[in-house]
């Protein structure tokens, strides 16, 4: 078997994406490569020491496989612990509807651990991971068998890079309530990295918002109306007992006066059945003799001041329905 034939096993293994260093590994002489990688020539030269043994535009999965090939060690392929996807690749994989379709993805995002000189290049963009204690990740190998960061870990990475602050509260939401990550786990991403991220205003907001249980960009809406209009802050997505079981658990509840908000919109729910969840729920709330007042996205932009009204008159006039007999915990997400 010739070098090109071995090579061609070697591409059709890891999708034509091959380093430099392997072709010189499997007896491909510097000047067939160069010759192969000439303008018109059927290689293509993808990233500094990364060739693909094809020409014409990379899949979205070539350019993931490039992009770690790129940041490994030099002359290794890509292995667990060296180097691994983060960033939009790994949440627009997971599904996130807020990062777009994997070929959307202009940038690919890659951890590798501190202290290797490697640099961003072309639409690589390269992540350190921090010094121990937490240092570089297990990782996870995906379907398609490239190795990368849990989704917490991917949203931490990202957040810095994100300009548009309402897809990052959006990407945040999906993860949850996706069970693409659990509430504590990317909380302590978010504050626990590195101290720039930390400290953005839109990795805070979020961060506030995941404390208090807000867990959906409509919540997050209403609940920005409700501060500017100076009523109590109330609980988001508590967990209600009417003598001690389970009752619902409203988008928020005021426990001072037992007044519930719902939130009504298939189109701010993941999925329809979340939709018919939260009618239930409603209807629970007033078979109990508790005052619910529904309102939907739309009504928060556009005419927040009649809500507000509602709101504050029962209120001010509560406690309402078996007050003494509601208690309250906290969802675990």
């Amino acid at each position: 078997m010739t070098a090109l034939e071995t090579v061609r096993l070697l591409g059709a293994d890891q999708q034509h994406i091959v380093t430099r260093a392997q072709l010189i590994e499997h007896g491909v002489p510097s000047g067939t490569i160069a010759h192969r990688l000439r303008p018109g020539g059927p290689w293509q030269r993808v990233l500094p020491r990364v060739i693909c043994l094809q020409s014409g535009r990379l899949t979205p999965h070539q350019r993931l496989r490039a992009a770690l090939s790129y940041a490994a060690p030099k002359g290794e392929r890509p292995r667990p612990g060296a180097v691994l996807l983060t960033g939009l690749a790994v949440l627009a994989d997971a599904g996130l509807a807020s990062a777009g379709h994997p070929s959307e993805v202009d940038v690919i995002d890659v951890l590798i651990p501190n202290g290797r000189r490697v640099a961003s290049r072309d639409f690589v963009r390269v992540h350190r991971a921090p010094t121990r204690p937490s240092g570089m990740p297990a990782g996870f190998e995906r379907d398609d068998g490239l190795w990368s960061v849990g989704v917490g870990r991917a949203l931490a990475d990202v957040a810095p890079y994100l300009t548009s602050s309402r897809q990052f509260r959006a990407l945040c939401t999906e993860a949850v309530q996706g069970r693409h990550c659990e509430r504590a786990d990317l909380l302590a991403r978010l504050l626990g990295g590195s101290s720039t991220t930390a400290s953005l205003a839109h990795v805070q907001r979020v961060a506030d918002e995941l404390t208090c249980g807000v867990y959906s960009i409509a919540e997050s809406e209403a609940r920005e109306v409700l501060r500017r209009s100076g009523l109590p802050e109330p609980l988001w997505n508590p967990v209600l007992l009417l003598d001690g079981r389970f009752l619902a658990i409203p988008d928020a509840f005021w426990p001072q006066a037992c007044v519930a908000l719902e939130l009504d919109s298939r189109a701010w729910h993941l999925r329809p059945a979340d939709y018919e969840r939260t009618l239930t729920r409603g209807n629970r709330l007033q078979a109990a003799r508790l005052p619910v007042v529904r309102a939907t996205p739309h009504q928060f932009r556009t005419d927040p001041a009649a809500i507000v009204r509602e709101l504050r008159t029962l209120l001010t006039s509560g406690p309402h329905g078996p007050w003494h007999r509601i208690s309250w915990t906290r969802q675990r997400v």
